[in-house]
């Protein structure tokens, strides 16, 4: 079988998932802009908030790759590897803020620790995928892929779930460390 018949036989699970992952990002963006000064102020929410939209993103730009009208595996392979490597690089920054917090932690530590620990193992996943792809071993490949965009979608949907309880549940920030508008004089 050719490369391109290999992929479009995966055409209809990468656009369900492509289109999942932009959905459900819809829903994170209204969700916490209900309540972004709890977002804003909670570091450790925060992080997970961009971590949670990382996935959602890393499953769009796989259904993106995958989709392509790409005829060489090897193309397919640098663009798996460069997603998974920039994902990797992305979300070191917010997970140590995360972790760095103190009390009072809007999520628990073991949460953090959890949430922010297997997506690194899914964009590492995704990179090996993409090291799979270049030795065109296809079948392999896509089998692997499967595993971890469903593994990013489920992670990403439960983080959502999470940070909506989360600051649906949470005060917002004291009026001391709320950030001063432009209109500050005005109420």
């Amino acid at each position: 079988m050719s490369y391109g018949d290999t992929l479009q036989s995966w055409h209809d699970f990468y656009l369900t998932a492509g289109a999942a992952a932009a959905t459900l990002v819809g829903l994170l963006f209204v969700g916490l802009s209900l309540h972004i000064r709890v977002v804003v102020s909670h570091p450790d929410v925060r992080s997970l908030a961009r971590a949670t939209l990382t996935n959602f993103f890393v499953v769009l730009l796989v259904a993106l790759v995958v989709l392509a009208p790409i005829s060489d595996p090897r193309a397919t392979a640098w663009w798996l590897i460069s997603i998974g490597v920039t994902s990797l690089g992305l979300v070191i920054r917010p997970a140590i803020q995360g972790f760095r917090m103190r009390h009072p932690r809007a999520l628990a530590l073991r949460v953090l620790i959890l949430r922010f620990g297997l997506s690194a193992i899914c964009y590492a996943g995704v990179a090996s995928v993409g090291v799979i792809f270049g030795r065109r071993n296809l079948e392999s490949g896509l089998t692997g892929l499967l595993v971890v965009v469903v593994v990013l979608l489920a992670i990403a949907v439960r983080n959502t779930w999470d940070l909506l309880v989360t600051v649906a549940d949470r005060p917002e920030a004291s009026p001391s460390r709320r950030p001063r508008s432009a209109n500050a004089g005005e109420k």
